[in-house]
């Protein structure tokens, strides 16, 4: 099973983008589309075409489609934020920060206190971070002490999250424990963070499934009594440890599309979800920790399923 990133898009003609809006709008037999809808029939990425038109309504615009009032609300909420000065929001992030004691704010924070929009701030400034520094507060999510794994540990958890490959735009919008600069600062960008994820998840990859999760030595191996009649025979437990590590637990979740294998759920469709990885031959039951024995289900279909098969 081989893990890739999805295709770099930086490089498509902004024909080939607009032409694409104009086709998912026609398979849903409309004169627009939405983010959303575009993200399930679209080839490219919805934060690509935002990225390469300025906005969303934009881009619509350019290809010709409909723009409908809804669409705009987005950008029509809080239209004085255009004109507010860097002063007026280095002031009102500082007053977030004071307001909850601490000597740096995440954007979700800023979102929950906050008087200017977190879009207005990204779109005149590029970053979360560089705001923060222009507004002599400290950066956040940057430290020297943060190790490799910390960092792939924590796109691994927006990945599965997420249920698909994260952004920088979701890294700016505060749901990475991390700044997009420490990703950047670390491994030269965002783009080679996330090659570095996946050659790590895709290590050993012509290995047995055993490879993935660490074996026990025969000599530590658990062992347990299983009644025969009249005398009770030892008979080896498990090879494997219990637990999947981090690489076959993300493994097992993409095989499974991040979606539980009884009900289907997703956090690709509501962020409530909480996938778990299960054996499906029960652990207590003799049950290895390999890739085929693993399934994803959603923390409700686990609870219930319990030890059965």
């Amino acid at each position: 099973m081989k893990f890739e990133l999805n295709a770099y898009h930086r490089n498509i003609p902004d024909e080939d983008l607009l032409n694409d809006l104009c086709r998912a709008a026609a398979i849903n037999n409309k004169d627009t589309v939405t983010i959303m809808e575009y993200r399930k029939l679209g080839t490219y990425g919805s934060n690509t075409i935002q990225r390469r038109f300025g906005s969303w309504t934009t881009a619509l615009e350019r290809a010709g489609l409909k723009v409908y009032s809804y669409q705009m609300a987005a950008a029509a909420r809080n239209p004085e934020n255009r004109y507010s000065s860097n002063q007026q929001i280095f002031d009102d992030i500082i007053r977030v920060a004071k307001l909850l004691s601490i000597p740096t704010i995440t954007t979700g924070q800023y979102k929950e206190h906050g008087k200017y929009d977190v879009s207005t701030i990204l779109n005149r400034f590029h970053s979360w971070d560089k705001a923060l520094k222009l507004a002599n507060l400290s950066e956040t999510g940057f430290a020297k002490d943060i190790s490799d794994p910390d960092l792939l540990f924590e796109i691994q958890r927006l990945w599965i999250k997420l249920g698909r490959q994260p952004t920088t735009t979701d890294v700016k919008k505060g749901l990475s424990k991390y700044s997009l600069n420490t990703y950047s600062w670390r491994f030269g960008g965002w783009r080679e963070a996330l090659e570095m994820f996946i050659k790590y998840i895709n290590a050993d990859e012509n290995n047995s499934n055993n490879s993935d999760n660490e074996k026990i030595p025969k000599e530590e191996r658990i062992t347990h009594y299983v009644p025969q009649e009249t005398e009770k025979k030892t008979v080896p437990l498990h090879n494997t440890n219990r637990d999947p590590n981090y690489r076959l637990r993300f493994k097992v979740m993409q095989r499974d599309n991040f979606k539980c294998c009884i009900c289907g759920t997703s956090p690709a469709k509501d962020l409530s979800v909480e996938l778990h990885v299960d054996h499906i031959v029960p652990w207590s039951k003799s049950g290895e920790t390999v890739i085929d024995n693993l399934q994803t289900l959603c923390s409700k279909c686990n609870l219930g399923k319990g030890d059965i098969e």
